[in-house]
């Protein structure tokens, strides 16, 4: 039977709802990024661990992962089938949310973060499925631009609905669960089929750790991005922070944070998301994942820099421009390095480190801010990701000298 991919059908099918689920993920984006964890600071003035718990809920639903993968595989459906019950489990959470009791609060929004987050494995199969392999970046950054694009024009209106009427924060929610019931129905329509039984290879819910042991270049890859991710997820949250609290000098409203966490990166972002697509399906993984590890410590280093608008708009700049490459590359990176029919455990494998990370590093950063400068744990985070960075160099380089001999030996070699 041919690869779905060979179907001009099913790739044109695939490419059109892709790109019509970027319209809800674009609404889920600044809820996700920032909105959430200010209406907890600004509208419940909430404790420190209950900021860590709303800044977490992403790490939960990447934990949980595995697990998702797991029941799609034993189920039988198509994956996407799995993905839209969860995708509406998490509207039903963030609607809970919109009640107004923080309990409520809470669990609402880890219950609609978690769930937007939980099916990343079985999307990514989906691209590998339904997507030529050397049009694979390209053709899901489509859909990542116009995510980008949305999620900015809804930053915008969130920013300017919360900043005119705070004690109607509640309708916020109330969007954001719509959303995600919008897009449980688009992930029905989205080509797919069960996943694979792998021969020799027993489905569980946990992650696959022996893979570490036998696919060198994936334990590598991972080390690497445990650091760089662990060192920006802590600083994600702190961003609200930073510019929330009057003891830091820049009291932002509502309307600021999000023009400055969300809106001005996500126009970068769509601007640069094309370029990023190519670089994807054309550059050596190694050596664009090194570029965009220097692009997020950039942007610490101009964003915490001080309390000026023209750092604070140059950081957030250069965050727009190293998260279009880090969105590509944490979604697709495994299509590379994965034998076949095991992408799906390969991702949930990555998606279970992420969501460690995601889990802790909030609460790190929240925990330590007390005890340190928020200039040195931006310090701190910028210089994980240089560590990141040497640690991928050698395959970095190896990765070139193979292309080289290969080259000069007149032989074609795969991005």
């Amino acid at each position: 039977m041919k690869p779905a991919h060979d179907d001009p059908r099913v790739v044109r099918r695939a490419q059109i709802v892709d790109v019509m689920r970027a319209v809800p993920l674009g609404v889920m984006l600044p809820l996700e990024t920032s909105v959430l964890l200010t209406i907890a600071i600004k509208e419940f003035e909430a404790s420190w661990w209950v900021k860590w718990l709303v800044a977490a809920a992403n790490g939960v639903g990447l934990l949980a992962a595995p697990f998702v993968t797991s029941v799609a595989r034993r189920w039988g459906r198509p994956v996407m089938v799995p993905a839209a019950y969860i995708s509406a489990l998490g509207g039903l959470g963030l609607l809970a949310a919109a009640l107004g009791w923080l309990p409520f609060y809470v669990i609402g929004c880890i219950i609609g973060i978690a769930m937007l987050n939980a099916v990343y494995p079985l999307t990514t199969v989906t691209y590998e499925r339904n997507f030529p392999p050397r049009e694979l970046g390209s053709r899901v950054g489509w859909g990542m631009s116009l995510k980008v694009l949305v999620s900015a024009i809804a930053g915008l209106g969130m920013g300017w609905y919360l900043t005119r009427r705070p004690e109607h924060w509640w309708m916020v929610l109330v969007v954001g669960g719509l959303a995600m019931l919008v897009l449980a129905l688009l992930n029905l329509q989205v080509p797919s089929s069960p996943l694979p039984s792998v021969e020799g290879v027993r489905n569980n819910a946990w992650p696959h750790f022996h893979l570490l042991l036998e696919d060198r270049r994936l334990m590598l890859t991972l080390s690497a991005w445990m650091l760089m991710g662990f060192g920006n997820l802590m600083l994600l949250p702190l961003r609200v922070e930073y510019l929330a609290q009057p003891k830091y000098g820049i009291a932002a409203t509502a309307g600021e944070i999000v023009v400055l966490t969300v809106v001005i990166p996500s126009a970068v972002r769509l601007v640069s998301m094309p370029i990023f697509g190519l670089v994807f399906d054309r550059m050596s993984f190694f050596a664009a994942r090194i570029m965009v590890n220097m692009l997020f410590a950039l942007y610490v280093a101009a964003f915490f820099a001080g309390t000026t608008w023209v750092g604070l708009v140059i950081g957030a700049v250069m965050l727009g421009i190293g998260s279009a490459g880090g969105d590509l590359m944490w979604s697709l990176w495994v299509t590379k390095f994965s034998p076949a029919g095991r992408t799906a455990d390969y991702m949930g494998l990555h998606t279970f480190f992420t969501g460690i990370r995601a889990f802790f590093a909030p609460m790190v950063g929240f925990a330590i801010i007390g005890t340190f400068s928020l200039t040195a744990i931006a310090a701190g985070a910028a210089f994980l990701m240089i560590v990141s960075s040497l640690v991928l160099v050698p395959e970095a380089r190896a990765e070139r000298a193979s292309r080289q001999r290969a080259a000069a030996e007149g032989v074609t070699v795969g991005p």
